[in-house]
């Protein structure tokens, strides 16, 4: 069976506190109790494989990759204070290059006439943070494709620097750079693409480009794998992701019910020997590739009911607890045991387990690259 590692989040760990102040949550959002779960997840995580974090990941790359990334994370107009950056950096222990690798920081200079009278040659500074927070949600930075993997390139422009970030981490842990880069136009983020291992669904919408899915296609359709291209005309604002309404487990499906039979929403199938069908239902597709279908309501949905985080290779599903009481009777039919874990802070931040965690599978066939895909 393929191994698995895991990459978890903990939100303190590129979220600094300071930010907590600011979100509209009621009650108000606890960074302690964040890193809790975190490390409760992780716990569960665990028996299945080995588990690591941005952090964790960055603290063992080579030092002149993490000083690249610290300064290309710096900013300041003043050359002169550029250049005792870069003198600082071959000094300071990797754990406080890492620190400035994810917050990003800034200083500003800002004249006054004031201090000018008193102090000539001064201004005022302020220190700015530009933090790479969205590392919390390593789902959305690559796409795990069952031994290669797609590098995601994140249409948000505030979020967009945190594949270079995530582009080390990935060469570390696998000894090789990502398969798959999209070119500069066309965005991909790993929330759009469910993969087990005889059927992936990619998902062209919000975030992701429908260019960027055909170089997928070709890694995907191995080992008998079947390919389902969605595209969602819904495009709803709470639901910017296809990890937000369509979950993939071991033959089975978790849909929002809504989607499965919409005009809004079609589906196109691809096998390997045999060319791509017209485009259909969502219902119809799967069901063609012989996926049990597990409908969810939109209550249920709105609880991340379709965010359970399936385990590779085994019949274990991980989900919230305050989604466990409506996921586990639908999967215990199924054969599929369900671990809850408490995850209330990080649905604050409109996240969930399977957004709180990306795998790396390993695989021993052999991997095409994007010209013979």
């Amino acid at each position: 069976m393929p191994s698995t590692t895991f990459l978890v989040q903990n939100p303190s760990e590129v979220m600094p506190v300071e930010m907590a102040l600011f979100m509209e949550a009621d009650p108000p959002y606890d960074p302690g109790r964040a890193a809790d779960e975190s490390a409760a997840l992780r716990a569960v995580l665990a028996a299945h494989g080995t588990v690591v974090s941005v952090r964790e990941g960055l603290a063992s790359a080579g030092r002149d990759e993490i000083v690249r990334l610290a300064e290309q994370a710096v900013g300041a107009d003043d050359p002169e204070r550029r250049e005792g950056v870069r003198r600082a950096f071959a000094q300071w222990p990797p754990s406080d290059l890492i620190d400035i690798v994810l917050r990003r920081p800034r200083l500003e200079l800002h004249a006054d006439a004031e201090l000018a009278a008193i102090s000539p040659d001064a201004s005022y500074e302020s220190y700015v943070l530009r933090p790479l927070f969205g590392l919390m949600f390593p789902r959305d930075h690559y796409a795990d494709l069952g031994g290669a993997v797609a590098l995601g390139r994140i249409r948000r422009r505030d979020r967009a620097r945190e594949t270079a970030v995530v582009q080390v981490l990935l060469h570390r842990l696998r000894g090789r750079p990502a398969d798959l880069v999209p070119p500069v136009g066309r965005y991909l983020e790993g929330g759009d693409v469910a993969v087990t291992e005889r059927l992936a669904v990619l998902g062209c919408g919000f975030r992701t480009s429908p260019e960027s899915a055909g170089p997928l296609v070709g890694h995907l359709l191995t080992d008998g794998r079947d390919v389902i291209e969605v595209h969602d005309g819904l495009r709803r604002p709470e639901e910017f992701h296809l990890d937000h309404w369509l979950c993939l487990g071991p033959g089975l499906a978790l849909v929002a019910e809504e989607r499965l039979d919409s005009p809004a929403v079609t589906a196109v199938r691809h096998r390997r020997d045999a060319p791509a069908g017209p485009p259909v239902g969502l219902r119809r597709a799967l069901e063609e590739t012989g996926t049990r279908i597990v409908p969810l309501s939109s209550a249920q949905i709105g609880r991340f009911a379709a965010n359970a985080f399936f385990v590779p290779g085994r019949s274990v599903a991980v989900t919230s607890t305050a989604a466990y009481d409506d996921v586990a009777p639908l999967l215990d039919k199924h054969g599929i045991e369900v671990v809850a874990v408490p995850f209330d802070e990080h649905h604050k931040q409109f996240g969930s387990v399977h957004c709180a965690v990306n795998t790396l599978s390993t695989s021993t066939d052999r991997i095409t690259t994007e010209e013979e895909a």
